[in-house]
């Protein structure tokens, strides 16, 4: 193992650990704590948001399942996998929308859902959306089918319907990810902004967040 990857995975770890603590603490979410150079940071943030839900669906547990009747099914949790950046006339990136029941092992089957994912300031969608299935143990899952979706004129919004089901099988397992291509728009002032949002059904929304970047050429 080189040493860049074996720095990036201990990064990863330490923003899990520091995650899980935190939310084991009560403590609410934030912007996960930047740590390290620009790699190490990525891999911290992704750390810090998988670690900081398993903490929370572990401070859960023993908690009365809301999986029953009406629409108490789509009790779900949606966030946002690590940080995302771009520059205007950029190659493009892409920003993952992830999806799991409030304990982990819940069965959900919530049929055809309505997708409603705000971009951020300064960024649009550029239309494409991929689906697959993550576990705990960081393996992934395909053979979904496509997502068809559309975007509004103004490129802010993305809209699709998709068949939400998790823990019905062997493939199913543990959350869903959307892949999402986003890009930032021409003119776009540089700097962080929060105010992206990922809708999905009557599920609590997730807050979207990215950073435009000043281009390096």
């Amino acid at each position: 193992m080189s040493p860049d990857v074996q720095t990036k995975k201990e990064a990863y770890k330490r923003g899990e650990d520091q995650g899980r603590a935190d939310a084991l603490a009560g403590k609410p979410y934030a912007d996960p704590p930047r740590d390290g150079s620009r790699g190490e940071q990525d891999q911290y943030a992704n750390g810090y948001d998988w670690g900081y839900e398993q903490g929370r669906a572990q401070s859960e547990q023993g908690q009365p399942p809301n999986g029953q009747g009406q629409d108490q099914k789509l009790d779900l949790v949606v966030w946002q996998e690590g940080g995302v950046e771009d520059a205007p006339g950029g190659l493009g990136t892409t920003i993952n929308i992830c999806v799991r029941t409030p304990n982990w092992s819940e069965t959900v089957d919530a049929g055809e859902r309505e997708h409603v994912f705000t971009a951020p300031t300064g960024f649009r969608w550029n239309g494409t959306v991929g689906a697959q299935y993550k576990r705990i143990d960081q393996t992934t899952g395909g053979n979904l089918p496509p997502v068809q979706a559309t975007v509004s004129d103004d490129g802010r919004t993305l809209t699709f319907t998709y068949h939400v089901h998790l823990n019905t099988g062997g493939e199913d397992k543990d959350c869903i990810v959307y892949t999402c291509g986003l890009e930032a728009v021409d003119g776009a002032t540089t700097g962080r902004h929060t105010d992206g949002v990922a809708r999905i059904g009557t599920a609590p929304p997730a807050k979207l967040k990215a950073e435009v970047i000043e281009d390096e050429d």
